[in-house]
């Protein structure tokens, strides 16, 4: 057993780290069973020959008895600014072997130490270059470059693109934060005469919209600034022991208006090559007609590093197919609807024109149509050089399947117009790591997964989005809501930490955390003041501790958590309830408000709830207690008003009724909701379950996005994942697999074959189902410490198999069954243990590990049995079957 996968939480990249006192984590690998980490210590040097003599020691933690690995504060000296650190883990196991992990390092960002640089520009608001020349006659130890621009930049040294990002930095309030970056150019820098380069475009620091669609604009979008601008600082470290620093100021930086005369962030760009200066980034290029750079007014937010992951391209697709709908109009089909950036490959004469046009929806000519008619396109202007042009967006992504382009032919006797070579599709999307695969012996679940997917990806930038064609706004429900869905396929840890401190930047004074955060559009009543999604500051801190062991976002998010659960309760109606907001939404296309005091006033108690959990975590008493007694008055009050004795389904039941007394037998959510989040009484909870069941008899979804969760969540619990499996499989809407079989290849945003998004995730919650009821994986306590293993027995599948990597390491499920026999096969990680549900066959039968019979005790629940295993790490292969 060994120390893998090092890493500094709560930043998505080693470099620039900017906490004082970073916290360490790590993987365990194991080769064999019931291996765990004993105890563990971690060494940090400032390089790497101390670190291996153990001499001159920022930190040595000495040995520490313990079974901790995702979350170990450093206690060693003030660690400096912009400074190389080298760290390594050493553990015992519990043989008292020991081993050391591989050699891994950090980069601080800027701690105590404050910039030196200063904000440039061309002094407007249109997209510009800037660049500088600079000397360096020694060899170069390491060098790092801090770079911000507003509101997009990419960065250039020697003539090359620095790193691999897209549409840095991060969407934030840029009057509370501004997010740098930190590259490492050490490899690229030479000895003799370097170049700096930066490129800078809008972003929505101050958003042009070109006359296209910019959805915002008129939803009370405020430019942050009005003139674009950059920041940025090389400190560089040579190998004698000094330092220098390039930085941003009026007396070295040359300007020039770009050749993109247009970043509209929601899509639209233009791009004349006629202007595009080559080699403007390189070592030798005549600056000498550029313009002397403008020192300008800073912004008014405070420069923090990126801390989630950035946005690059995941993968590059091909055109399956090339359509001529109408006499030189151009349809290329990517085979995916994604969050794109779309590459044309164009030949022909100087100031001619394409049109670029990228849609997720196609009108019955073949042409490409976007959601209400929205004018979104790019524009891009040949240099007539006479070889194939390339271009693509610098600083824009859009959703799209298909790409049209117009202005162009494809007849290589027509000299007249640009001939269009090819569109490749860049899918654009936050480099979070993959977590899961799934798949059955049904292909069309493992589709719906994939489709799932990529609908998460599309929207995962850095915000989480509501869709990368319409809104691209961060809708925060979605983040608390689809988190558990989320989470198994992808690891958001970084990226959920960031949408937390954006609620914290938009909390308004009297307490309300609005339903987007960065507030780019202040929407109205419902619609900014809903609590599924204010709730998101309270559950998503919460998946962040259950999840990956991660209680940052607690402690950094409770005094917003609190005024946020004042300001909700100064809401109050009918002494508890809260009946303001959307209720369930997208109940049906495009509709909420039903339901509303059943649906808000169950979130309202779940986050009491939670308010108790957070402060008995953080040793506040006090504040447990009064949450605790608050939680208990909501849920008085909530089952005085709601649960009602009536006549429903032939029969006299107390059951959950809307605030007017109506029992409503098509609606399952209020139902499930009560049963989620435990409010309904003892006495009454079979009632409850029956009438839920019986509700959703028919096998029909009969929920919105905000109760979808809680639906799935409940009949589970009450091991009904028959119903949610039929539900899933339904032919006709509300269905999860028509969209498959209509051949979607993202999910589209509600019910309906014609939705006007066709890449929206918030409905995708049976992904959550998917992996942890159908495969069996989730986390019984300690984030992954405790794992449980119960894969459902689905009379429909005959096999699943998946995968999720976890917190602390790989879990692996392999699942099958028939009338004669039962397999489970099972690896769980190091320093871990998991209860392993195992279906059996009936009375009698034997369950084998391994090849060998095993004792164990039968449990019949839901009309199946089956036992229970408790096992630590390693590999295990059950087996039932009768002699």
């Amino acid at each position: 057993m060994r120390p893998i996968l090092l890493k500094i939480k709560n930043f998505a990249s080693p470099l620039g780290i900017t906490a004082s006192k970073p916290i360490f984590s790590w993987q365990l690998q194991n080769e064999k069973q019931n291996e765990h980490q004993t105890r563990y210590r971690i060494v940090v040097a400032e390089d790497q020959q101390s670190l291996a003599l153990a001499q001159n020691l920022v930190w040595d933690s000495g040995i520490i008895t313990s079974s901790e690995q995702l979350a170990v504060s450093y206690a060693g000296l003030p660690l400096g600014s912009v400074t190389d650190y080298y760290w390594q883990v050493e553990v015992w196991d519990q043989d008292d072997h020991i081993s050391w992990s591989d050699v891994s390092s950090f980069v601080t960002g800027y701690l105590e130490d404050s910039w030196k640089a200063k904000w440039i520009g061309s002094g407007q608001s249109k997209p510009f270059y800037t660049r500088r020349s600079f000397e360096i006659n020694s060899k170069v130890r390491k060098a790092y470059v801090l770079v911000s621009g507003l509101g997009h930049f990419n960065c250039y040294m020697n003539g090359s693109k620095i790193g691999n990002h897209e549409m840095d930095p991060g969407w934030t309030n840029y009057h509370k934060s501004i997010q740098y970056i930190c590259f490492d150019v050490t490899d690229v820098l030479t000895q003799g005469w370097n170049v700096m380069g930066l490129h800078v475009g809008n972003g929505f620091f101050a958003g042009d919209s070109g006359g296209r669609h910019f959805y915002t604009m008129d939803k009370g979008y405020e430019p942050y600034g009005s003139q674009l601008m950059t920041i940025a600082e090389c400190h560089i470290e040579y190998e004698d022991g000094s330092r220098s620093i390039i930085l941003t100021n009026d007396e070295d930086w040359q300007v020039r208006n770009s050749a993109t005369t247009l970043a509209n962030v929601y899509g639209s760009e233009n791009f004349d090559a006629r202007l595009y200066p080559h080699g403007w980034s390189q070592v030798g290029y005549n600056d000498s007609d550029w313009l002397k750079a403008v020192i300008l007014n800073p912004p008014t937010g405070e420069l923090v590093v990126q801390n989630q992951p950035a946005i690059t391209v995941k993968n590059i697709y091909n055109a399956i197919q090339i359509n001529e709908p109408l006499p030189e109009v151009f349809v290329f089909d990517l085979g995916q609807n994604m969050s794109g950036m779309f590459e044309i490959y164009v030949s022909g004469s100087a100031g001619t024109k394409v049109t670029i046009k990228p849609g997720e929806l196609m009108r019955e000519d073949g042409t490409i149509a976007t959601p209400w008619d929205i004018v979104t396109y790019s524009e891009y202007i040949l240099e007539g050089t006479g070889e194939v042009e390339v271009w693509k967006p610098d600083f824009s992504c859009y959703g799209a399947r298909w790409v049209q382009i117009e202005g162009c032919t494809r007849d290589v006797e027509n000299k007249y117009k640009p001939f269009i070579h090819d569109v490749k599709g860049h899918f654009a999307t936050s480099d979070s790591v993959d977590t899961g695969e799934l798949e059955t012996n049904d292909p069309r679940i493992g589709k719906l997964a994939d489709i799932i997917t990529k609908a998460i990806e599309s929207n995962l930038q850095s915000v989480h989005s509501d869709c990368p064609t319409i809104e691209k706004l961060g809708w925060i429900e979605t983040a608390g809501l689809m988190g558990p869905s989320i989470m198994y396929v992808k690891h958001v840890e970084d990226l959920w930490l960031k949408i937390v401190q954006d609620m914290i930047e938009a909390q308004t004074d009297e307490g309300l955390i609005p339903d987007i955060a960065p507030e780019y559009s202040k929407f109205e009543e419902g619609f900014r003041d809903s609590i599924a999604w204010g709730s998101s500051i309270l559950t998503v801190p919460d998946l962040l501790l259950e999840t990956y062991g991660n209680k940052t976002a607690i402690e950094l998010a409770y005094p917003a958590m609190k005024t946020y659960m004042a300001y909700l309760k100064s809401k109050e109606v009918y002494g508890g309830l809260i009946n303001h907001g959307l209720g369930d939404w997208g109940i049906h296309p495009q509709t909420g408000g039903d339901y509303i005091e059943n649906v808000e006033s169950a979130i309202y108690y779940g986050n009491f709830r939670l308010m108790v959990k957070f402060a008995e975590l953080l040793g506040l008493p006090a504040d447990a207690n009064y949450y605790l007694e608050e939680s208990e008055r909501i849920r008085k009050v909530y089952n005085s008003l709601l649960l009602k004795t009536v006549t429903c389904f032939g029969q006299i039941r107390t059951v959950y009724c809307k605030i007017d007394g109506k029992f409503d037998s098509d609606n399952q959510v209020i139902q499930a909701m009560p049963l989620f989040f435990e409010l309904v009484p003892e006495a009454n909870r079979k009632e409850v379950e029956l009438t839920l069941h019986k509700t959703a008899s028919s096998r029909q979804i009969h929920s919105g996005e905000i109760g979808l969760r809680f639906l799935f969540g409940a009949l589970s619990a009450t091991k009904r994942n028959d119903i949610v499996f039929d539900m899933m499989m339904q032919p006709e809407h509300p269905s999860y697999i028509r969209f498959v079989e209509k051949g979607e290849t993202a999910l589209p945003e509600f019910w309906t074959d014609d939705a006007r998004s066709r890449n929206h995730d918030m409905m995708g919650h049976i992904l959550e189902w998917l992996y942890k009821d159908l495969l069996g994986i989730s986390s019984i306590s300690g984030a992954y410490k405790e794992i449980s293993i119960a894969p459902y027995l689905c009379e429909k599948l005959h096999h699943v198999r998946g995968k999720y990597h976890s917190v602390r390491g790989l879990i692996e499920v392999d699942f099958s069954h028939s009338k004669e026999k039962v397999s489970l096969a099972v690896s769980i990680p190091a320093n871990t243990s998991a209860q392993v549900r195992i279906p059996i066959l009936g009375i009698g039968a034997l369950v084998l590990e391994n090849g060998y019979p095993i004792s164990h005790d039968v449990v019949y629940e839901g009309g199946y049995y089956y036992t229970i295993v408790r096992v630590g790490s390693g590999n295990y292969q059950f087996e039932t079957c009768f002699k």
